[in-house]
C-alpha cells in the first residue's frame, strides 16, 4: 500500500440508538473514530453485532450469551493469539462516492511477508480492538468528509 498521509485513531466509540419516524422504529448504529489531529470520522449504518460486539470488548457491555460470531472470535483464544501476531494495522482509506461505502485494508505480516486484504471498515476495526493493531485513517478521506459536510451546511442556509 503507498504511503499516504494517514492519521491515527486515538480513541473508537460506538453508538446504537433507536429513532422513530411516524409509526416505523430502527436502530440507528455507528463508530466513531477520534483522531490524532482531534477531528473524528463517523462510520454509520454498521450491523449491529458488530456494534454490540466491540461495546463488549471496550467492557462497556457484557458478552451475550447467544453469541454472534464476533462475540465467539473475540473469545476465542487460538484466533485471537493468530491475529495478534500478524495483524499490523488497518486503514480505513477508501470512500466509494457512488455509494457511500468506505473500505479498510487490513496488513498482516507473516516471517516477513506483507498481504492486505480489503474489508468493511466495522469488521476491520473489530479485528483491531481485538488484538490492539492500530486503526489509521487516511487524511484525504478525512479532509474529503469535512469539505462535504461544509458544502452541505451552506446548502442549508
Amino acid at each position: 500500500m503507498g504511503e499516504k498521509a494517514l492519521l491515527k485513531s486515538n480513541d473508537v466509540s460506538v453508538f446504537i440508538g433507536l429513532a422513530r419516524e411516524g409509526a416505523t422504529s430502527y436502530i440507528i448504529t455507528g463508530i466513531e473514530l477520534i483522531l490524532e489531529d482531534g477531528r473524528t470520522l463517523t462510520l454509520v449504518n454498521i450491523p449491529v453485532d458488530v456494534a454490540n460486539a466491540i461495546k463488549a470488548l471496550k467492557g462497556d457491555m457484557e458478552f451475550p450469551r447467544r453469541k454472534s460470531i464476533f462475540d465467539l472470535l473475540a473469545n476465542y483464544e487460538a484466533f485471537k493469539d493468530e491475529l495478534s501476531r500478524t495483524l499490523r494495522r488497518v486503514v480505513i482509506d477508501e470512500l466509494d462516492m457512488s455509494t457511500g461505502l468506505y473500505t479498510a485494508t487490513v496488513e498482516f505480516e507473516d516471517e516477513g511477508m506483507v498481504s492486505e486484504v480489503k474489508m468493511i471498515p466495522s469488521h476491520a476495526i473489530f479485528l483491531a480492538l481485538l488484538t490492539g493493531a492500530p486503526i489509521y485513517v487516511s487524511k484525504e478521506l478525512v479532509d474529503l468528509e469535512e469539505s462535504l459536510d461544509d458544502e452541505g451546511e451552506e446548502g442549508d442556509k
